[in-house]
């Protein structure tokens, strides 16, 4: 407990020495204080020039659509058309075009240039990278956590400063805007290529398969087979049935009579249609062999599969390319302005307050500082070396304690 009242009563007792010496140089402490606070008051009202904010929101553009992805997805690694995607775009394609376009020279130097800047500036140097860095510092874009632009131009007059914020959301959106449809032309001159292809494809595929039809008379495999099934199996039932009539004739009449002569030869009649069948002789009646029933039916499945496959591409393509000549077509905005600029007169710099308690706090410190070294400059015992070196110091720059 005594220890503690000891290190209370140090520490008040050095407060009091601050204190004391303070109250032992009260002009120089005031002074000291009050010159740098009233300096820095006159600058933050009079001498420096304030600057006013001008703020946008915006949302970007969307990027793409659904149709071009389920597209994209479709015709992935279908030959020509596997480079649809880069063709396209990604899906921030958007976003970082507004992005680039913000923070591009180009712009830049249309608003320098408008807005007479290097003149507003009062800009006396020989770079025009030092005009572009003195004006990106008044310019700042940020993707806020909804994915939106923030959008601030600082400047010192706030009329000035809302034009130019309005001039470049009004230029990006003709930047992109122009962008698109340069895209769009791009890409549709890209899907009327790929379209007289198909179509190409489609017609040689159409007198491929015609052909094969005309030559193979196969027209519905399925429908084919199974009909010739049936046929064959018919002409099996009446085989058996002239053939057990046949055969009852013979052991109630013998061969010699004409019954016996016309079943005979109605038997062979049978088989005779039965080897025309099987040999694909009955071809042009839509009865196929069914020993090129595999073959037939695999190759009519191809050419059929290939030309249904075209058939959706094409579709898609033509599709797409009225989309795109629709985007080519549109004029409208792309940025969706939330919060547009204005002229907000209130200043954002200097910050009066925070700079005078700031100035003010440094000033009390370097006050309480010389007021305490003064103290100890006057208790130094002049006979020591410590003494004898500040009175060498004190003569040499004529100060007096």
């Amino acid at each position: 407990m005594a220890s503690e009242t000891q290190h209370d009563m140090t520490l008040l007792e050095g407060l009091l020495r601050v204190a004391n010496s303070c109250l032992s140089h009260k002009r120089l402490f005031v002074l000291t204080i009050f010159i740098p606070v009233l300096v820095t008051f006159i600058l933050v009202m009079w001498v420096i020039k304030p600057s006013y904010a001008a703020e946008a929101i915006v949302t970007p553009p969307a990027s793409g659509s659904p149709f071009t992805g389920s597209l994209g997805k479709l015709l992935e690694g279908t030959g020509g058309l596997s480079s649809f995607s880069s063709l396209m775009g990604g899906k921030d394609e958007g976003v970082n075009i507004v992005w680039t376009y913000f923070n591009s020279w180009e712009l830049h130097d249309k608003v320098i240039e408008k807005f007479n800047l290097a003149e507003h500036y009062e800009f006396d140097g020989n770079f025009h990278a030092d005009l572009l860095k003195q004006f990106r510092k008044n310019f700042s874009l940020e993707q806020n956590e909804e994915d939106m632009f923030y959008i601030v131009f600082v400047d010192k007059d706030y009329k000035l400063a809302s034009q130019v914020l309005t001039f470049m959301l009004s230029e990006v959106d003709s930047m992109y805007n122009n962008f698109k449809t340069t895209q769009a032309r791009q890409s549709r001159a890209y899907m009327n290529q790929r379209l007289a292809e198909v179509e190409q494809r489609i017609d040689s595929l159409e007198n491929e398969f015609v052909k094969f039809q005309e030559e193979n008379h196969i027209y519905d495999p399925d429908v084919q087979a199974e009909g010739t099934m049936k046929y064959l199996s018919g002409l099996q039932v009446d085989r058996d049935a002239v053939y057990l009539a046949l055969s009852k004739e013979r052991k109630e009449h013998g061969e010699n009579t004409r019954q016996f002569q016309d079943l005979q030869n109605r038997l062979k009649d049978i088989d005779i249609a039965k080897h025309q069948t099987l040999g694909g002789r009955h071809s042009n009646i839509g009865v196929v062999a069914l020993n090129k029933v595999p073959k037939l039916s695999a190759e009519y499945a191809r050419l059929e599969k290939e030309l249904k496959l075209q058939a959706v591409i094409y579709t898609l393509l033509k599709q797409e390319s009225e989309r795109l000549y629709i985007e080519e077509s549109n004029l409208m905005s792309n940025l969706v302005v939330l919060q547009p600029p204005w002229e907000n007169d209130k200043k954002v710099k200097p910050l009066r307050g925070v700079t005078l308690i700031f100035v003010f706090s440094i000033s009390f410190i370097v006050a309480m500082f010389l007021c305490c070294f003064l103290e100890y400059w006057r208790g130094v015992n002049p006979e020591s070396s410590l003494g004898a070196e500040m009175q060498k110091f004190s003569r040499k720059v004529r100060f007096k304690s």
